[in-house]
């Protein structure tokens, strides 16, 4: 969730944008589209409660919003601006105070001593929020102690910074900081709402946030505790060392010097949750290699070429390798036969030998056809009888209607099976009776044989077949494959890395070492493969079309040649803007992390993230996707030295492990206490702050960053 405390819904003074200005509704429509859920609205030297009201209710639900007001201070001389911020259940005196203000009514000219804003609001529950150093106009250091002195609880000061980066030096110096967006322009509101403080802590009051402010343990164990935890038993070291350590559904760190026992306590975690169910391993970022994660080298490549629109053809390569000719019938034959005279008296009453060949291939096509429409239906009717779930999505009387029509159409596609099947058979059979009285008439007569057909109808059937599968063939290889993109994760300001995946045919012209067969086949005969092939589709109406099946047939390893895909050749590398990238060690410790946190998981266990990242790298890719798992209540455990991710991501739970006279010891706590405490109540209670920054490399700047992330 997000705080804004320094927002404007009107122009005020003659210096304020109009855009400032601010209709209910639309309020309401901007902030409901933002993850601010709370708000103060701080009009320059006016607080307008009927605005407030309306604005109250248009975002009823979704943001808190708390009265405030800008006031001009005049300190020896000098102008600055000084919010003062009221609990909202006193908004009605809240409202009389500012109404009472002397001078009140003239903006522009307005101004008030720190004095008088005590005397003014010190019956209030109130915050106070300084414009400080590049903050202009700002008050002095002086002026801020002035107040500190003159109201009852400090803690209530906060200094208002530029940004994110100015909060956080303020607070790595010591001081309270926070910073809000000062609106200039409403339209712009959605995109500037991204870089508002988060509060880590979900707080559901004024009175919640002002106790945070005071790090009140009470309070801050309250909001922890609504948060799922699990206490885990673990014997990362030996069974005499047991632990103890809660898990929150959020951001966990492990943090202590180098050789404490961190990498041990993760190897513990994961034994534990697989031993009750999750899959779970260590994630340490020098186990893999980006080039093995994303198998540049094909070794587990899966393709289906019918996603592409291509056929595998593995029938009609087939059917080509072991075609051979079909004869025609010579005219020496013929003439032998009419030129011999019939002199057998029993062979000249036989009609039967001069009935001609019957046309099988017709029938043969007839019952295919049947024959596969037959098992389709078959098929769908076996499904709707077999699958439960058929019956639980429509309704029995349509079922029992569907089944009872689907019954007649089986029967009679089964009736007509037969008939084809019959048909058929009986064209088969006649011919062959008719073979075999000629033959054996032969036989006995010493009549030569009349040729039953001329050939010359299966000759050009055969060649028309091995016309249409060389051009099916040729057609799939000819067929591009766009290149496959995998998202491989950020290089921050570089950009994206992509994992490119090239898919080409051999088409007997490609050549580029770059790309590698997808199969275990060789690249020669893919290469001649495709070649002869173009070779026979120039020649299938030629005497040379067996010439050339022959040469296709003699091409050594032309076994290995079976499918389409058995042409198929890959190149896989990665892209960066769309331009071959190379990415470098660190480089790809940073694709592979983000790959990691980029996996959908219940747990992620994850070992020294930081190692060959840079800083940069760490907080504006890595600790928001770390942020955004724990939004989702997913179980992040950390062992890191880097105060980036130990102290950006203000973890719910720190682990440290401490070392000390050759003896080792496990303390727990978090940021917003700032406290540590032993599991075993041995060693004193220790700072937060001051252990972290001890302890962590890069410490004191990524404490400043604090301020980001208001709450701590």
């Amino acid at each position: 969730m997000k705080i804004d405390i320094h927002t404007h819904t009107r122009k005020v003074k003659s210096g304020d944008a109009l855009t400032r200005n601010i209709e209910s509704s639309d309020f309401g429509e901007i902030v409901r589209n933002t993850d601010v859920k709370i708000m103060a609205i701080t009009n320059h030297n006016l607080f307008d409660k009927s605005q407030f009201e309306e604005l109250t209710k248009e975002v009823n639900g979704h943001c808190d919003l708390w009265p405030g007001v800008e006031l001009d201070v005049m300190e020896n001389g000098y102008r600055a601006h000084l919010i003062v911020i009221s609990n909202p259940i006193q908004v009605e005196e809240f409202d009389l105070i500012v109404k009472n203000l002397s001078g009140i009514e003239n903006p522009d000219k307005f101004t008030i001593t720190i004095n008088e804003i005590v005397e003014n609001f010190q019956d209030l529950d109130c915050i106070y929020i300084a414009h400080y150093n590049v903050k202009r106009p700002n008050l002095s250091d002086e002026d801020i102690e002035l107040l500190s002195t003159l109201i009852s609880n400090p803690k209530r000061i906060l200094k208002e910074a530029t940004n994110s980066i100015s909060a956080g030096i303020y607070i790595s110096h010591g001081h309270n900081s926070i910073y809000g967006s000062d609106v200039q322009d409403w339209n712009d509101y959605l995109l500037d709402s991204d870089d508002l403080p988060d509060l880590r802590l979900p707080v559901e009051s004024f009175e919640q946030f002002c106790l945070l402010l005071e790090k009140d343990e009470a309070t801050i164990n309250t909001i922890l505790d609504q948060k799922v935890k699990e206490s885990i038993e673990l014997v990362p070291f030996s069974v005499a060392d047991k632990i103890i350590i809660d898990v929150y559904n959020d951001i966990n760190i492990i943090f202590g010097s180098k050789g404490t026992g961190k990498t041990e306590i993760l190897e513990a975690l994961s034994r534990y949750y697989n031993s009750i169910g999750h899959k779970t391993e260590v994630y340490k970022s020098n186990d893999l290699h980006l080039k093995d994660a994303f198998d540049l080298k094909g070794n587990h490549l899966e393709v289906e070429l019918s996603e592409f629109d291509i056929y595998d053809c593995e029938d009609e390569i087939e059917f080509i390798k072991g075609i051979t000719e079909e004869e025609v019938t010579s005219i020496s034959k013929y003439r032998l036969h009419f030129s011999s005279q019939e002199s057998n008296k029993i062979s000249q009453e036989l009609k039967l030998k001069d009935i001609g060949r019957l046309d099988e291939s017709q029938s043969k096509r007839n019952l295919n056809e049947i024959s596969k429409i037959l098992e389709e239906f078959t098929t769908f009717v076996n499904y709707i009888y077999d699958d439960q779930t058929v019956s639980k999505r429509i309704d029995t009387n349509l079922i029992d209607e569907l089944k009872e029509l689907l019954s007649k159409i089986l029967d009679q596609l089964v009736e007509s099976t037969d008939k084809e099947f019959a048909e058929n058979n009986s064209i088969i059979l006649v011919n062959r009776i008719v073979e075999k009285f000629q033959e054996e008439i032969a036989k006995k007569t010493g009549q030569p044989q009349k040729p039953l057909k001329t050939g010359f109808a299966e000759y050009a059937r055969n060649r028309i077949k091995v016309d249409l599968a060389v051009r099916r063939v040729i057609d799939n290889t000819l067929k591009a494959i766009e290149p496959q993109l995998e998202y491989a994760g950020s290089l921050g300001d570089k950009g994206d890395l992509y994992c490119q995946t090239n898919l080409k045919i051999q088409d007997g012209k490609i050549v580029d070492s770059n790309y590698s067969p997808f199969k275990s086949v060789k690249k020669s005969p893919q290469k001649e493969f495709s070649k002869v092939i173009l070779s026979i589709s120039k020649h299938i109406y030629s005497t040379q079309l067996f010439n050339k099946i022959a040469e296709l047939n003699e091409i050594e390893g032309i076994e290995t040649i079976e499918s389409i895909l058995d042409l198929l050749l890959f190149s896989r590398h990665f892209t960066l803007n769309t331009l071959l990238y190379k990415p470098s060690n660190g480089e790809s410790s940073m694709v592979l992390l983000h790959q990691e946190l980029k996996k959908e998981k219940e747990i992620y266990l994850i070992d020294e993230p930081e190692k060959s990242l840079g800083n940069d790298y760490i907080n504006d890719v890595i600790v928001p996707l770390l942020k955004e798992k724990a939004s989702l209540g997913l179980r992040v455990i950390i062992a890191t030295h880097d105060a980036n991710i130990a102290v950006r991501t203000l973890p719910y739970n720190s682990i440290y492990r401490a070392h000390d006279l050759g003896l080792y010891s496990t303390l727990t706590g978090n940021p917003f206490s700032n406290k540590l405490k032993c599991i075993y109540g041995k060693n004193t209670e220790l700072d937060w702050k001051k252990i972290s920054m001890k302890t962590l490399e890069g410490g004191e700047e990524a404490f400043g960053e604090r301020g980001k992330i208001y709450g701590t």
